[in-house]
């Protein structure tokens, strides 16, 4: 096969998986008591409040139909193409205004996103993690009544967040954005997220 031809193999791939709902039903974060929200939430908090607001005391996940299932990949697809993967050493939390991202700001366009596509607040969760080399990585996870679905800067797929090889630590609660609970996750050991999904990475953090 040659290098194109298995290019060509991966986009169709890619597209099939999108066209298709999730053959079955997966699951939600278990999630536990109250935890301390991350230091650069809050400082994204204070620079933009309207983010932060709202709430609501008996949420819901969204129904995953065929649109809100086209929304998760059109955004990941989307927003991992416009943004440059780049480590920023201070580890800000904000949007990125030149093109470069890290995490952080993979996380923070993605949920915007999904949020101008009509996804209601408390189905589109921050939600932070350890990965396998043992840094600290910030990702979106789409809670909806087919399970929780990850947009992962480092991979090109949408994945339900049981496929991942992280040690899952916080995310936000669907009542409120400013609240954040533990997950309640055991950590899997694997060399790297790709080797999970046999797929390139498309970026260490």
């Amino acid at each position: 096969m040659t290098p194109r031809t298995f290019a060509l193999s991966l986009v169709v791939a890619a597209a099939s998986l999108m066209a298709a709902l999730p053959a079955s039903a997966g699951s939600w974060m278990p999630t536990g008591a109250a935890a301390i929200p991350p230091g650069g939430f809050l400082g994204f908090c204070v620079k933009h409040l309207q983010e932060c607001r709202g709430g609501t005391p008996n949420p819901e996940a969204v129904e995953l139909t065929q649109e809100r299932w086209r929304d998760l990949w059109t955004v990941q697809s989307e927003v991992n193409k416009e943004l440059v993967p780049r480590e920023d050493p201070t580890h800000t939390w904000d949007y990125s205004t030149n093109g470069y991202a890290d995490c952080n700001k993979f996380a923070l366009a993605k949920r915007r996103e999904l949020i101008k596509h009509g996804w209601p607040r408390e189905s589109v969760l921050l939600a932070t993690a350890t990965i396998e080399t043992g840094e600290g990585h910030l990702v979106v996870v789409a809670h909806t009544s087919a399970g929780d679905f990850v947009l992962d800067n480092r991979l090109p797929q949408v994945v339900e967040w049981t496929k991942l090889p992280y040690r899952w630590v916080s995310m936000q609660s669907p009542s409120s954005p400013v609240r954040w609970v533990n997950i309640l996750s055991a950590p899997i050991a694997v060399s790297d997220a790709s080797h999970v999904l046999n797929l390139p990475a498309m970026a260490t953090h």
